[in-house]
């Protein structure tokens, strides 16, 4: 008993000793976690503060390039896509295309007015002119209110062929693609499919109309 109580006891000590240790690491730890918080909070501010210079430096023209390549943008060029994307009537994604390392954009219909479509139309035209080819040589956009069964659709442009398609994608992986020769034609398509209001022409309200650069009236 009694050399088992002595073998206890340096045990003990030992633990004691793991346990200092263990406390002052934590400690350790603790303060190195407020210092990097610290310098990645210096770090955000001064990229923001970098970006808010060359926003200043692009004046009224919107760098449509850099916007649509924001990935985890800082205030400042949140608020500069924001507001862009905002007056030029596109539909940001919210999403992030890891293929392009590009933020997503997409296209649908509410209605069934030729209005809508031509809207449609010219956005998918200004919309392709910055997004990035992925692997198959595809520039995507999501595909929203159209109905789904444990799917997704998107719309693609292929460089290569250059034809437009309506996919169909199931689990990450595709399962169909309906290709067309013309945005329009494939537009078209999609807003057939699309879960749409019955609106006549004339009741459909203009909206903000997307021209090519330069062509505003």
């Amino acid at each position: 008993m009694v050399q088992l109580q002595t073998q206890l006891n340096a045990i003990h000590e030992r633990i004691a000793d793991a346990q200092d240790i263990v406390a002052r690491r934590e400690r350790s730890v603790k303060r190195a976690e407020r210092n990097l918080e610290i310098a990645e909070d210096n770090l955000a501010q001064l990229q923001n503060e970098r970006d808010e210079l060359l926003i200043a430096s692009w004046g009224d023209i919107p760098n449509w390039q850099v916007i649509f390549d924001l990935v985890n943008p800082s205030p400042a060029m949140y608020e500069y896509k924001e507001k862009w994307v905002r007056e030029k009537g596109l539909h940001a994604g919210g999403m992030y295309n890891c293929h392009t390392n590009q933020g997503a954009f997409s296209v649908g219909f509410t209605t069934t007015s030729e209005h809508e479509l031509y809207q449609n139309i010219r956005m998918v035209e200004f919309v392709m002119q910055y997004l990035r080819t992925d692997h198959n040589n595809e520039k995507t956009m999501i595909v929203y209110n159209v109905p789904t069964d444990n799917c997704c659709h998107n719309f693609v442009f292929n460089t290569g062929t250059g034809k437009y398609g309506i996919t169909t994608d199931s689990y990450m992986s595709r399962s169909n693609i309906t290709e067309f020769s013309t945005a329009e034609e494939a537009l078209l398509y999609l807003q057939s499919i699309s879960d749409t209001d019955i609106v006549p022409e004339p009741e459909s309200l203009p909206g903000a109309v997307i021209y090519p650069d330069g062509d505003e009236e």
